[in-house]
């Protein structure tokens, strides 16, 4: 018989982890962490002007907090401004607070007085800088606040986080522990470095420089981190305009498809290159200002403004890529998949897929688990289809709750990956025992 998971489900897995932890700060009881789970899942059961509740939640000792030294502070730095008076933690007020809260900027801050009754205690700001690290648009991590953060992502949807690392997350009644990395381990880590590395003739091209073996090897890793960057922060832009979507990695852009709009669309790649070039024109212009500097000379004016030009040049590749990533992920709005090359060229968008032939089983993560197609909708049997025929390709789909799916067929069984890892989670040293891959 299937298991139902509950808030307090995940309340007590929650409540195990942090006692486990070595965190410094004080840990809430299970009772506290049952009432913060349920207010905020019977919340998510809300509408509000017919969208969904969002809203962040940062269980934050307010009686507790340090100022940063002067030193270690930045002007991006979050900061915790009161309510006066203390708010009732209740689902009435979280719907009204929430459309002064988004979750993109801003975090509510929860605590329990004496008498273990949970209050909203003030809003916590610069929040954008923590959610546009785990986008990946931000390189610095920035300093996190409070004990741990609970989101609303969908309805009946919970995620909880401490620090950079996730705890768990309750979708509906499911309650996820793990969160495959398939980006770097297993089949879909494989067809990803096989099918996006380049030839060393085309990258000393690009480089204007001769390359040896060696340095092929260590481009085609630094373009890899960026592809699976790039597609990773396509499906969270997808999975944010919460009507679901699907794009499809294949050499072969004519079998079973029929593309309503064709399109040849190549700025990540290009944005990828570009900043792969001026990344190494930076590290040669490191190298001849730490020459300059060994041998006592005054660095000349020319080397001072080629630094400053290729610093600009790299920010602007970043943001070229910024742009372009976004650019792809609207064209999922329209029904349909969006078509890849393997180098994320696109090659159209609205693609139907019209092989039907589908496998008899589904094969789940690393467990293997199998399923029948017909238990998923008509997005995720088309990929199902398409993958079986065409091994050499790669499907991602995007549900309308939110979860997304990594599709492949490997030794002639299609397999589906469940709540793959796509944000920038990192491991946090208080969390020692919970793992990012599986």
């Amino acid at each position: 018989m299937a298991k139902y998971f509950t808030p307090n489900d995940l309340a007590a897995f929650v409540f195990k982890e942090l006692q486990q932890s070595k965190s410094n700060d004080e840990k809430p009881p299970e009772p506290i962490l049952n009432e913060l789970f349920n207010t905020l899942y019977y919340t998510s059961l809300q509408t509000e002007e017919g969208q969904f509740i969002k809203v962040a939640i940062t269980l934050l000792d307010h009686n507790a907090i340090v100022e940063f030294e002067d030193k270690r502070a930045s002007y991006d730095t979050w900061k915790f401004f009161p309510f006066e008076p203390e708010i009732e933690f209740s689902i009435k007020n979280l719907i009204k607070l929430s459309k002064a809260a988004d979750p993109m900027s801003s975090s509510l801050a929860v605590y329990y007085d004496d008498n273990h009754v949970l209050y909203i205690y003030g809003m916590i700001d610069q929040i954008i800088h923590f959610q546009n690290f785990l986008n990946y648009e931000r390189e610095a991590k920035p300093m996190h606040p409070g004990i741990m953060q609970t989101m609303i992502t969908g309805i009946g949807m919970l995620s909880v986080m401490l620090d950079y690392q996730p705890i768990a997350s309750l979708n509906q009644d499911t309650l996820v522990k793990l969160y495959p990395n398939v980006f770097e381990f297993g089949p879909v880590s494989v067809f990803l470095e096989e099918n996006a590395a380049y030839s060393q003739n085309y990258l000393e091209t690009i480089i204007k420089d001769k390359l040896t073996s060696s340095d092929t090897v260590v481009y085609n890793e630094i373009i890899l981190e960026y592809v699976i960057q790039s597609i990773s922060r396509v499906l969270l832009k997808i999975k944010n305009y919460h009507h679901g979507g699907a794009i499809l990695l294949t050499k072969d852009f004519t079998a079973d498809l029929n593309i309503k709009y064709a399109l040849q669309y190549n700025r990540i790649e290009e944005a990828i290159m570009h900043i792969v070039d001026h990344i190494t024109d930076s590290d040669l212009l490191s190298n001849e200002i730490k020459q300059i500097k060994k041998k006592g000379r005054d660095l000349p004016i020319e080397l001072h403004e080629a630094c400053d030009e290729n610093e600009a040049d790299i920010e602007d590749s970043f943001n070229e890529l910024i742009g372009a990533v976004r650019f792809v992920s609207s064209l999922s709005c329209v029904d349909g998949l969006v078509l890849l090359s393997p180098h994320l060229t696109v090659k159209g968008f609205g693609v139907l897929v019209t092989e039907q032939q589908q496998p008899e089983y589904v094969y789940l993560n690393k467990n293997k688990v199998k399923i029948k197609p017909s238990h998923f909708g008509t997005r995720h049997q088309s990929m199902f289809a398409y993958c079986l025929k065409h091994p050499d390709s790669l499907g991602f789909v995007v549900s309308q709750d939110g979860e997304i799916r990594a599709i492949m067929c490997v030794d002639g069984e299609v397999r589906m990956w469940e709540n793959i890892k796509v944000y920038q989670f990192l491991r946090s040293t208080k969390l020692p025992g919970v793992p990012l891959k599986k």
